[in-house]
């Protein structure tokens, strides 16, 4: 009988809270990746380089250095497929990253980064969730 009720409370804790949809915390902060957290860990070490998406021209006028990409990014037209914004907020499965990061066949062109090594599935889910979460400029 204990083990029936353990398992009726895991089976009804896991219903909860796994929609996908970020949690408040209590704090007024909603728990889930940032602009700060994706710049750091993704952004700059994987996108933001010379030759790539930095510098004088970064490529398809895309800068993603710190304090730049932003602005470079959301609400702001795909220069290869212009129906589909960088970041569309609350809308990433139309967001032209997300297509570009996953390899969608939406898309032509190369998958990026560049010649891989690829995102990570959690990776790519830290952008989608911060662009569900509205894409908000922390």
């Amino acid at each position: 009988m204990r083990l029936a009720f353990a398992c009726a409370l895991m089976l009804l804790a896991s219903a909860c809270g796994g929609d996908g949809v970020l949690l408040d915390t209590g704090t007024g902060i909603p728990e889930g990746p940032t602009l700060t957290s994706i710049q750091a860990s993704i952004f700059t070490p994987r996108c933001a380089l010379g030759g790539c998406h930095a510098g004088p021209e970064p490529q398809q006028g895309m800068d993603l250095s710190a304090g730049k990409s932003y602005a470079h990014i959301v609400r702001v037209p795909s220069t290869e497929l212009p129906a589909f914004q960088r970041v569309a907020p609350k809308v990433s499965a139309d967001s032209y990253i997300i297509m570009k990061l996953s390899g969608d066949p939406r898309i032509s062109g190369e998958r990026m980064p560049f010649g891989g090594p690829y995102l990570t599935l959690a990776e790519i889910d830290s952008i989608r969730q911060w662009i569900d979460a509205g894409a908000p400029n922390d």
